[in-house]
């Protein structure tokens, strides 16, 4: 009986239509636009939603829940779909059913691996056989992205056993809502669980954005990715219960297989990845470029790898990171040539999909953005003719509308090099957007015949920007830039000067580092090659340090540095309620308490033993908490509240209640992580400055006076003399 069980259970697990499965999401996972409203008596919106090519898709259904406004006429005003350009369904706008909820099948002959875009388009109409005015405020439709659902039914393809596929297949960012991947690997020692983190900081890179989960084990879980990370002696001995050989290696050994199960069984839909070395050189090889795979290269299941090198690593590098005192034109950041058309400014497929074209980069976590200095945006654009000298060309800073240039000539002009002065305190640290809005019209009577989409405003990509230096320079703690790009630690884009600290190396805390580790990654883009994992007590460590333990774990002389202590008697800071015109104040209670169950810690305090360098440390009271904050930690919705140097989390999914704090003593950071002791109180203390500066006016008064009063003196006594 107990073997019919066990050959039923491996048959469920390794049978591919085990893996089948359905997906319902909201749209509002493929858009960040709070509704898809589409106003005038043409109007249009469009979202994306990813297909990965290891999916084979059945079925795909469009729960759309739209409104429409109750003064359009339904037998002319209609919603027609389409599907990568294709119409696939049109509806009657029906303003006495204002409020519609209907499912629609979309084709899946008509699907592309990769990215699918689901288009609306409205044609509506206030008033039958009379003019009207083409972009009337009561012309509109919405399409709720909260209420409309895509159900997607699918199971997996069998894996091809090429190594080229792993980028593009295996570790895909179309895989949605999110990935996981078990690590197979040695969790006795620091090197081994360093060379893991090596290899998940790599796959977190090529996943992009999309959310992936870490976890590891000594063997391989069945359903899901592995990849082993190990000696050839450990990779030998854990594929030996597997029928699989693993010989010794001559160089790093990369190599994949369809995931082996128990007995003769093999799931072809799961990959293992053996990653392997005779000695920790040859697996730090291996290692580096399995990381480092970005090509659909090679074309075989194994690679033997000799030698690994990169470029130089510039500091404050990584993904979309402009540097400063260097122009760089708009196609570079991400915009091509795009056309603003119409009364609406609808963005043409050559640039940005939606209502705008903007560009986007990436300003140093520690910029010191100076308050007197511009920069440089110099626009190559045209208009069309036609067009009343009151139409604008309107630009945003981080969503604060800041310019409108005058699009004032009736003939149409094409302008070289418009210049433009942006002051820096309209950017900040981390993500900043550039937008362009086009407000277009036409002279016409109110009854003409028109083409409403006929004006346009074209940006083209040779359009430059430029920011002024900057210096690195910043007052810390602030968790907030270790959310936005895992600032301090990627202050060199592959963790160099980063220490991993597992005061307690159990299951909990190598997986919750683990998730860390690809969080950084992914923020920044780039493998952390350079960071380092331990288990003892850093005593001596100069550099950034991210420690991840149970508060039981956490040494006492650590704790003792952390703006809040959780363990035996500690003082614990409470916010006081304040009025709109007083300054943050927070109260203190020394008290014996603890964490509890259901919340986790997330602090940040400056190292004892270097000045201007951090300590980032997550800890809660146990493993399953501890896990649970690894996981709160990658939810967007967390990092976009977390600031301050203390955030308690209470691991309430999926709400996640947090409190952040700003508690604890304030240090400064600069380039290369290092600041001098002046600089570091004069940054970090205003009115010492305004102390120091008063001061020096008030000295060289006094020494003015005195020299003046001497040089009296002796004018008077030359006078007597003579």
């Amino acid at each position: 009986m107990i073997k019919i069980f066990v050959l039923v259970l491996a048959m469920f697990v390794f049978n591919p239509t085990a893996h089948a499965g359905t997906l319902k999401l909201p749209l509002e996972k493929f858009t960040a636009s709070p509704a898809l409203e589409m106003r005038c008596m043409s109007g249009s919106q469009s979202l994306s939603f990813p297909i990965p090519e290891r999916w084979n898709v059945h079925k795909i259904v469009l729960s759309l829940h739209y409104t429409v406004s109750n003064t359009v006429v339904s037998n002319i005003s209609q919603m027609a779909i389409k599907f990568n350009g294709e119409h696939i369904t049109q509806m009657k706008l029906n303003p006495e059913a204002p409020t519609v909820t209907t499912d629609v099948a979309i084709p899946v002959t008509h699907l592309e691996p990769g990215y699918n875009t689901i288009a609306f388009q409205v044609a509506q109409h206030y008033l039958t056989n009379q003019c009207e005015e083409p972009c009337s405020p009561n012309l509109w439709t919405s399409v709720s992205v909260k209420d409309s659902f895509l159900e997607i039914d699918y199971d997996l393809k069998p894996l091809p056993l090429q190594l080229g596929k792993t980028t593009g297949w295996i570790f895909d960012p179309k895989q949605f809502p999110e990935a996981a991947v078990n690590l197979v690997m040695d969790s006795t020692s620091p090197e081994s669980v360093t060379m893991a983190g090596v290899v998940a900081s790599g796959i977190a890179s090529h996943f992009d954005y999309r959310n992936v989960k870490f976890s590891h084990s000594t063997d391989i879980k069945p359903g899901m990715d592995n990849v082993l990370v190990g000696t050839t002696k450990f990779a030998a001995a854990t594929l030996a219960q597997y029928g699989i050989n693993v010989a010794q290696a001559d160089g790093g050994l990369i190599k994949l297989f369809h995931l082996p199960g128990g007995g003769q069984t093999v799931d072809n839909l799961h990959a293992l990845i053996v990653i392997a070395g005779d000695d920790q050189k040859p697996l730090k090889i291996a290692a580096e470029t399995f990381a480092n795979m970005s090509l659909p290269y090679p074309g075989t299941d194994e690679l033997r790898a000799y030698e690994f090198s990169m470029p130089d690593i510039s500091m404050y590098g990584g993904k979309m990171v402009l540097t400063s005192d260097k122009a760089y034109n708009f196609k570079s950041l991400g915009m091509s040539t795009s056309s603003l058309y119409g009364f609406n400014g609808k963005a043409s497929r050559e640039g940005n999909e939606g209502t705008r074209s903007e560009l986007s980069f990436r300003l140093p976590p520690d910029f010191l953005i100076k308050q007197n200095q511009y920069a440089k945006l110099v626009l190559n654009f045209a208009y069309s003719s036609g067009m009343r000298t009151d139409s604008t060309l309107g630009l945003s800073v981080n969503d604060k509308r800041v310019r409108d240039i005058h699009l004032d000539r009736v003939d149409g002009n094409y302008i070289d090099g418009y210049q433009l002065d942006l002051p820096t305190y309209l950017f900040k640290p981390g993500v900043n957007t550039i937008a362009f809005q086009s407000y277009l019209s036409t002279h016409r009577q109110l009854c003409d015949s028109i083409n409403s989409d006929a004006p346009f405003v074209t940006i083209h990509e040779n359009s430059t920007l430029y920011f002024p230096p900057m210096p690195h320079l910043v007052e810390m703690p602030k968790l907030e830039l270790f959310s936005l790009n895992g600032f301090p630690f990627t202050r060199w884009p592959d963790g160099f000067e980063t220490l991993v600290y597992l005061p307690q190396p159990d299951n909990a805390s190598i997986d919750t580092a683990f998730n860390l580790i690809g969080m950084i990654s992914q923020k920044n883009g780039f493998p952390l090659f350079g960071t380092q994992v331990t288990f003892t007590e850093p005593v001596d460590w100069k550099g950034e340090m991210l420690v991840v333990g149970k508060t039981s774990a956490i040494p006492q002389a650590m704790m003792d540095q952390a703006p809040m202590q959780v363990n035996g008697v500690a003082t614990i800071p409470y916010p006081v309620k304040r009025s709109w015109d007083s300054e943050s104040s927070i109260s203190l209670s020394k008290q014996k308490s603890g964490l509890g169950i259901g919340s986790g810690l997330l602090m940040e305090f400056e190292s004892a033993r270097s000045k201007g360098r951090s300590v980032v440390l997550a800890t809660a009271q146990t493993d399953n908490d501890l896990l649970a904050l690894g996981d709160a930690l990658l939810n967007s919705g967390v990092q976009a509240r977390i600031s301050g140097d203390i955030a308690l989390i209470k691991l309430d999914v999926p709400n996640y209640d947090l409190t952040s704090l700003s508690v604890g003593k304030k240090y400064s950071t600069g380039d290369k992580g290092k600041v001098s002791f002046i600089d570091s109180i004069l940054y970090s203390n205003a009115y010492v400055l305004y102390g120091v500066i008063a001061l020096t006016i008030t000295v060289l008064g006094w020494l003015g006076y005195r020299l003046l009063g001497r040089y009296r003196r002796q004018r008077q006594g030359t006078g007597e003399k003579s």
